[in-house]
């Protein structure tokens, strides 16, 4: 599988999906999450005060069971199996407790060198160094050759940090779409049309249109942006706009400032307001299946409840029934033929026939689990069978 993914920023807040931030009645979101982020469970919507939580009473069966083989990480001890277990003893009485108030979004972070350390390297940006070598077969810019690598974190990195809740395995490569905008005109675009990693510039200013201004990490989900790379440092138009915050000078757009506002935690000043971002891309999600064949055999399934089934008069005789003082029998009901003939208008030989619509699924004490609808129903014969291929998403 592979969802879509479409992040727009704008005047420091994220939508996802095009998705509006709706305001709660006590918090900025009804989700109950910071603007901007995906709820992974969704559970405590506008509420206020008690939230709903996870927890674990001590003296619950399960609790021992838990936690019994992590009790080093617990208790900072060894737990000798010979010993009785009691969690009261060990905790008290408290109960562990979590919280399902878990959010995910995608964040942005400007990377600079730290002038009192080695010069010459970024070291916070460099410890993807060697992730960025596992790419190294399918992209250029991290040969080991002449240095390359190691001179894309010789100085400022932007890097925007994609959580794996948005794109499961992988990034799937080739999707990725970078659209920069400036007082809502667009004025640069950058893809991995390349499917190798490279962010290319494919439309803006000419110095940069058809050069690499940044790079991605498909699974890690990491796009970073190296102002050592001159086309990432290139300016893209002439309007100033204040990227890193309210002191620094106004500087022209540039791929090194794009995601600026994405959960970065700077106060930006007033004329960022004029610029916006869009990230959209493709993740890749593998699903595990099971795969059914449920065979209807010949002279099998060849009986409906339907009741077009049976040819019944809509009278008082479709109930009627005799009895008498051991027995009692309902009154004898012809099936329709519905056979097919070859003739128009014409009536085949009386056959049992019926149209399969719905398989279901039991379990080994015949308990119904599912039921599976079919595209179209089947014609079934008494002298023909069939199977059916079904296949079914383990979630």
């Amino acid at each position: 599988m592979h969802p879509e993914w479409d992040f727009f920023i704008y005047n420091s807040e994220v939508y996802i999906n095009n998705s509006q931030n709706i305001s709660g009645s006590y918090d900025e979101n009804y989700k109950g999450v910071p603007p901007g982020f995906l709820s992974l469970y969704e559970y405590n919507i506008n509420r206020t005060g008690s939230f709903i939580y996870p927890y674990i009473e001590p003296g619950n069966a399960d609790y021992k069971k838990r936690f019994k083989k992590d009790l080093k990480n617990l208790t900072g001890k060894r737990k000798d199996s010979a010993i009785s277990w009691n969690a009261a003893s060990n905790f008290g009485s408290d109960i562990l407790t979590g919280s399902y108030k878990m959010s995910a979004s995608i964040t942005r972070k400007f990377l600079e060198p730290d002038a009192t350390t080695l010069t010459g390297i970024n070291h916070t940006s460099s410890v993807i160094k060697n992730t960025c070598r596992q790419y190294q077969t399918i992209n250029p810019s991290f040969a080991s050759a002449n240095s390359t690598l190691d001179n894309l974190f010789t100085a400022d990195v932007n890097m925007i940090n994609i959580p794996s809740i948005f794109y499961g395995s992988e990034i799937k490569k080739g999707t990725i779409e970078l659209n920069y905008y400036i007082t809502g005109t667009l004025i640069a675009t950058a893809k991995d049309e390349r499917q190798n990693g490279q962010l290319v510039c494919t439309f803006g200013t000419g110095s940069v249109s058809g050069s690499v201004v940044g790079h991605v990490l498909y699974r890690e989900g990491i796009l970073f942006f190296p102002s050592s790379s001159s086309p990432a440092s290139t300016a893209l138009d002439a309007n100033s706009v204040k990227y890193s915050g309210t002191s620094p000078a106004a500087d022209n757009a540039k791929w090194i400032y794009f995601g600026c506002g994405a959960n970065d935690g700077i106060t930006h000043d007033a004329t960022h307001v004029s610029a916006s971002y869009s990230i959209n891309f493709e993740g890749t999600t593998y699903k595990n299946t099971m795969t059914m064949f449920c065979h209807a055999e010949k002279g099998e399934l060849n009986y409906s409840n339907n009741p077009t089934f049976k040819m019944i008069q809509h009278s008082s005789s479709i109930v009627s029934f005799s009895s008498g003082s051991y027995t009692y029998s309902d009154r004898e009901t012809q099936l329709v033929n519905v056979a097919s003939s070859s003739f128009y208008k014409g009536e085949d030989d009386f056959r049992k026939v019926t149209y399969i619509s719905k398989v279901g699924v039991y379990d080994e004490n015949d308990n119904l689990l599912m039921t599976v609808d079919l595209a179209r129903p089947y014609k079934k014969e008494e002298d023909n069978d069939l199977t059916f291929k079904i296949k079914y998403d383990l979630l």
